[in-house]
């Protein structure tokens, strides 16, 4: 990735982030229809300040994953994972469901990376890395419940692929994005007196914005730390 001009990786950063941005939002109303009886709740995406919020959020993940990309491979697999990363939080967000396509889409995805570096190395040494992903991210799921804190059958699913696509690593940091974006959120809920502590949140887009900035940036690289699990 490092052989291509900056001029290009801008190119390619506007052209996908305003597609991801413009596409995800009719996939997301379809979607989010086929999940609630009120159509009221997906009329938000309607709204021109919604889709300038995509269109931004598509630009900045783009950019993101473009000039820190290390393997083209990779790069691509990331790029594809954005739009039903992106559909399923708007999603969840409205109708507080998390649509099994999405996932599906995810993991089809991640089967095809899987393969094709497989074969390019000639090395099966990233299949453990995906189980071990997908046993802890299903294990975190039980903590909220200890907690006393509900978690959707969707989330739990979500959080299981999430394992399976970034791994072991990559998913704790995830989390404590999270965790730290969840906190953030109730401060704000609180200060403005539109809930507190007991409001039910969808978190999806929570942990989808973990997700995409693991992608983009792991904190173990900043101590030059090679951990894969």
């Amino acid at each position: 990735m490092e052989s291509l001009s900056i001029v290009f990786k801008i190119i390619i950063t506007v052209v996908y982030g305003i597609v991801l941005g413009f596409v995800t939002i009719p996939l997301s109303k379809k979607l989010a229809l086929s999940r609630t009886e009120d159509p009221a709740e997906v009329a938000p995406l309607n709204k021109t300040g919604i889709k300038i919020l995509s269109l931004v959020f598509g630009l900045a993940a783009a950019a993101g994953l473009t000039f820190t990309a290390d393997a083209v491979d990779l790069y691509i697999r990331n790029l594809l994972l954005l739009i039903p990363i992106f559909c399923l939080s708007f999603v969840d967000a409205l109708v507080r469901k998390i649509p099994n396509s999405c996932l599906v889409s995810m993991l089809v995805v991640e089967a095809v990376y899987v393969t094709y570096h497989c074969i390019s190395t000639k090395s099966v040494e990233i299949i453990p890395s995906i189980f071990v992903g997908f046993f802890i991210g299903m294990i975190v799921c039980f903590i909220p419940s200890l907690l006393k804190i509900p978690m959707g059958a969707g989330d739990i699913k979500y959080s299981g692929v999430i394992g399976i696509c970034i791994f072991a690593t990559g998913y704790f940091q995830a989390m404590v994005i999270m965790a730290i974006l969840v906190a953030l959120f109730y401060v704000y809920l609180k200060l403005t007196k539109k809930g507190g502590m007991k409001t039910q949140v969808p978190m999806g887009p929570f942990l989808s914005t973990g997700t995409v900035i693991t992608m983009c940036f792991s904190v173990f690289s900043l101590f030059d730390v090679n951990i894969q699990f």
